[in-house]
């Protein structure tokens, strides 16, 4: 029989995905079940509900939307087409037999007594609802990632729209800038001459050779002098200084433009003529270089015992006791030197000059008189020290040289010698030789010590290496400074006419 007890009628709002139950009035109080089922109301899914009404969530009302759509659930918001009981049935028969599987049937939500329609009821739902659910979400997730595609790509192009839109304006204004600058350094240009550097807070800048825009850069913010490494290297570039600055000291002060500290920078340095007479020392060279700026002293009386010279033939092989490696070759000349100079830089100027006088044939005469480049020049500093006029040079020359080959006469007897050694142990300029200073234990004192000082007393001069170079044989061992004026000297052969000579220009 079929059981028309506790019919439940299912209603679905399809604009807030709301489920409602709502059970048969007459059919409860035909059953006498209205106390646990009349104006129930519970969720989809059969359970129970606390009541109220609960809201589901993304996925359960379009799961419940097509759930609907398909038909595939036993609960259809169709009007339910249950047939009635019997018009000419008991009622009272039909509830007394029913009204334990009625009040089964209301329990579990099934509209019918037999068990197998129970399960069959029961599994169509449970099969139709899972299989709708999978379809449901799947086609959910299929519409989600297309509406992220959809944005994802038009949000795509409008970023590519606006950086090209960027990009042009910067493009533009760049060109621009670029344009307005042109034009002004045309209509403006900067001369070296015409800058004005501000007295208080004018400072020396040095550029070392080899260094690149990049070095300059990092150094002129180093000193304050420039804010921005970028636009200065820029601006460097664009207006085509990159590789024209000139090494040396430059003047710079506070406030300049960029284009204003190009401009000093591409300029000659700050340079300095420096004339150093024949016959100075190397402490004397020292001293005239510091005080014109050029270098320290001792900074270069240091790097003269260190610097490489291993590329001039005539540089000396070693030291041999002498005070400074390159005593001698110190060219005597007037320079162009930068200020703030190295020490390497000035040394290699003076050597580049001696090696641009000492020509090649001069080595091959000192091999003829069997003499070393050293011993030349050591004999063309005594020559220079000397001799007083040119034509003496090369007869003074023929005197050491006589002696320095002599058996007898080993010792040189220079009194420039001794000088040499009294200067260098004294910081007054002294000009006397006394019986005692002759007694000074030195190896540069030629009086006590025999052959040549360990090195040249002093630079000298292209005449006095000529001197030595193209000098005559003579048999002079002795000479003497006439007492006239003329600076000429008297030479002697023996001692005794050396003796008489010396007798006459005193006593004369």
């Amino acid at each position: 029989m079929k059981d028309t007890g506790g019919k439940k009628r299912k209603t679905v709002n399809d604009d807030d995905f709301y489920v409602e139950e709502k059970g048969s009035s007459s059919s409860s109080r035909a059953s006498g079940t209205s106390k646990n089922t009349g104006n129930s109301k519970t969720k989809s899914s059969g359970a129970s509900s606390s009541g109220g009404e609960k809201k589901l969530s993304g996925v359960q009302k379009y799961s419940r939307k097509m759930h609907l759509k398909d038909g595939s659930s036993g609960s259809s918001p169709k009007k339910n087409t249950s047939s009635r009981a019997p018009s000419g049935g008991s009622r009272t028969g039909v509830t007394r037999n029913t009204s334990s599987n009625a009040a089964s049937s209301s329990r579990t939500g099934n509209t019918r007594s037999s068990g197998t329609a129970r399960k069959t009821g029961a599994g169509s739902r449970q099969s139709g609802s899972s299989s709708g659910m999978k379809r449901a979400t799947e086609k959910y997730k299929t519409g989600r990632d297309k509406r992220k595609g959809r944005f994802s790509t038009h949000g795509r192009a409008a970023l590519i729209f606006v950086f090209i839109l960027l990009f042009i304006a910067v493009t533009v204004f760049s060109a621009f800038l670029s344009y307005t600058y042109l034009v002004d350094r045309y209509e403006n240009p900067v001369y070296a001459d015409e800058i004005d550097l501000d007295e208080a807070t004018t400072v020396k800048f040095h550029i070392d050779k080899g260094s690149t825009t990049k070095d300059i850069t990092a150094k002129l913010k180093e000193n304050g002098l420039i804010k921005n490494e970028f636009i200065f290297k820029l601006l460097s570039k664009f207006n085509g200084f990159d590789g024209e600055y000139k090494s040396g000291t430059h003047y710079l002060s506070g406030g300049l433009t960029y284009d204003e500290i190009m401009v000093l920078l591409c300029a000659d340095p700050e340079t300095v003529d420096v004339t150093f007479p024949e016959g100075f020392t190397t402490v004397q060279i020292a001293e005239r270089l510091e005080a014109n700026r050029v270098c320290g002293k001792d900074d270069f009386l240091r790097a003269l015992n260190n610097i490489d010279v291993t590329s001039y033939p005539f540089a000396p092989a070693e030291a041999n006791g002498r005070d400074y490696f390159l005593d001698g070759y110190l060219f005597p000349d007037t320079y162009k030197f930068e200020t703030d100079s190295t020490p390497d830089t000035v040394i290699y100027k003076l050597l580049n000059r001696f090696n641009e006088i000492f020509k090649p044939e001069y080595y091959a005469r000192a091999e003829k008189l069997g003499l070393t480049v050293d011993q030349l020049v050591i004999l063309a500093s005594f020559v220079e020290k000397e001799a007083k006029v040119a034509s003496d040079r090369p007869i003074i020359a023929s005197v050491y040289y006589n002696r320095l080959n002599s058996e007898d006469l080993k010792l040189m007897q220079c009194e420039s010698t001794v000088l040499y050694v009294k200067r260098r142990a004294s910081a007054d300029n002294v000009s006397d030789v006394t019986a005692e200073d002759l007694k000074i234990d030195d190896p540069y004192n030629t009086y006590l010590y025999e052959g040549l000082t360990p090195g040249p007393i002093c630079s000298p001069s292209e005449d006095s290496i000529k001197a030595v170079i193209q000098m005559n044989p003579t048999e002079y061992y002795y000479y003497v400074l006439k007492n006239d004026g003329s600076g000429t000297h008297i030479f002697s052969k023996t001692y005794e006419e050396h003796l008489k000579a010396v007798e006459e220009q005193r006593g004369g």
